[in-house]
């Protein structure tokens, strides 16, 4: 097959007979090296595999002796031709000192066939005022190139090439070969830049090698997705197009060792703090973030305690483990202090990690005696009139604890002189049930409770040094140590 271009005859363009001129003052040649060869009737480009290309550079020296010499018409016209470069802009374009203007003319036969195919164009320029004309055929063969396999298959240019699902920073590869199934040797054509910056190419054909007879090389087109959903692009070697699509899924989680929770608990008992560790039965393959989460279930009859909780105030935090590690880290910490409040109740912890769970062993707070954290005495303090029994001489208990069980009843107090004799009347007994079962169905901070008892004195309170308070619950009675003034 052969295909040819439409010739340009100079009087129809002009729709005038020209007169031919005395004397050609343009010339035509071409430059390979800085060596000038002159053109004649016809310029070959030779044979041009399939999906390559052949780039000439002609250049028109001007002759003459005008002071300024134009050139006024230039064209190239048929298939597989086109300039690729030149040294004016727009025509008229002046010829410089240097006396000539230089072209590139690029040939790259667009057939995809198995047989030879010719083509032809027509090269046509004219000088000033439409004399010194040249027209030149341009001449090239496009033979069959480089074959695309797939699995030992030829691929048809447009025919997709898939690579499905591939997780999201991972790589999916398909393998191509291209094959030389003709007597010459061929050159691997250029690849154009893909569309998709997620689609590469990689393997031998890169470099573009010289293909020999009955030989092949690899060619790899990678898909490595960043984000999830379709993706696709060109994949273009020289005329030939291949569309590539893939679809980028969600990266699935690391599988981790085994984790396990321990639990450091130096006294299990209300009011306390401890931490906790996690480890892994092997060093973890892969960086993984994960939740660790405290459940405190209140004993019997119990409402929650919000005061049982890790050191951020909450009862969930996060852990991670680095690549390489079998030890979590809290925060940057290899520990996570928590407290047991002031409730009876169960603690258990709770892991998830990558896709694995875990939990720690069952840790119970049991009920205990009231605990008394801090007890204060002080004399002759005033008092509202209208209370019950106040005088200008007060003597005012300040009691804080806890009770993990919110069952406090009766409080006993008692009061001693210098020599640690009990004063009279002796050991004072309240019953204070109803006024702490008031008080902690309204309070959020578990058992805690501060206790504030005052007592008129009548005579010199200043004989008041010392003073002790018993406080009962479901457990039993907890007994203060002696209370100065």
């Amino acid at each position: 097959m052969t295909k040819q271009a439409t010739l340009f005859f100079l009087g129809a363009a002009l729709g005038c007979a020209l007169a031919p001129s005395a004397f050609a003052q343009l010339s035509l040649f071409t430059v390979q090296g800085g060596v000038e060869t002159p053109v004649g009737e016809s310029s070959d480009f030779g044979s041009v595999a399939n999906g390559d290309s052949e780039d000439v550079v002609y250049r028109l020296r001007y002759t003459g002796t005008a002071a300024t010499y134009y050139l006024s018409y230039f064209s190239v016209a048929g298939a597989g031709f086109s300039v690729a470069t030149k040294d004016w802009q727009t025509l008229p374009a002046a010829f410089p000192t240097s006396g000539y203007l230089d072209f590139t003319i690029h040939f790259q036969p667009d057939n995809i066939g198995t047989q030879p195919e010719d083509y032809s164009a027509v090269l046509l320029t004219w000088g000033t005022q439409g004399v010194d004309n040249i027209q030149v055929y341009l001449l090239g063969t496009g033979t069959p190139g480089l074959t695309v396999l797939l699995n030992n298959q030829p691929v048809a240019t447009g025919q997709t090439i898939a690579f499905g699902n591939v997780q999201v920073g991972s790589a999916g590869t398909v393998q191509l070969m291209l094959a030389n199934q003709t007597a010459a040797a061929l050159t691997v054509p250029a690849f154009q830049p893909f569309t998709a910056a997620a689609f590469t190419v990689a393997g031998a054909a890169v470099s573009r090698p010289t293909v020999p007879p009955g030989s092949s090389v690899e060619l790899e087109v990678v898909f490595t997705p960043t984000v999830t959903g379709p993706q696709q692009a060109l994949l273009t070697i020289g005329v030939l197009s291949f569309p590539v699509q893939g679809t980028g899924i969600a990266a699935a989680p690391p599988v981790l060792p085994q984790p396990s929770i321990l639990v450091n608990l130096p006294a299990v008992a209300s009011a306390q703090q401890g931490n906790i560790t996690l480890s892994l039965a092997a060093d973890s393959p892969a960086n993984a973030t994960g939740t660790v989460t405290l459940v405190f279930t209140p004993a019997d009859g119990l409402n929650d305690d919000p005061t049982v909780n890790f050191s951020n105030g909450t009862r969930s935090a996060p852990v991670s483990v680095t690549a390489g590690s079998a030890t979590g880290q809290f925060s940057g910490a290899s520990s996570l202090q928590f407290g047991t409040g002031t409730t009876a109740g169960t603690l258990v912890f709770n892991v998830a990690i990558g896709t694995n769970t875990a939990q720690s062993g069952a840790v119970v707070i049991p009920a205990a005696v009231i605990g008394i954290d801090a007890a204060v005495a002080a004399r002759d303090v005033s008092c509202a009139p209208q209370e019950i029994y106040c005088t200008t001489t007060n003597i005012e208990l300040q009691i804080n604890g806890w009770d993990n069980t919110r069952t406090a009843s009766q409080i006993v107090f008692s009061f001693y002189d210098s020599s640690g004799s009990l004063i009279a009347p002796g050991n004072i007994t309240v019953d204070g049930t109803a006024a702490f079962q008031q008080y902690f169905p309204t309070s959020d901070l578990g058992g805690v409770f501060a206790l504030h008892a005052l007592f008129p004195v009548t005579g010199d309170s200043d004989q008041v040094v010392a003073a002790e308070v018993q406080l009962t619950n479901s457990s039993g009675t907890a007994q203060s140590t002696k209370i100065t003034f």
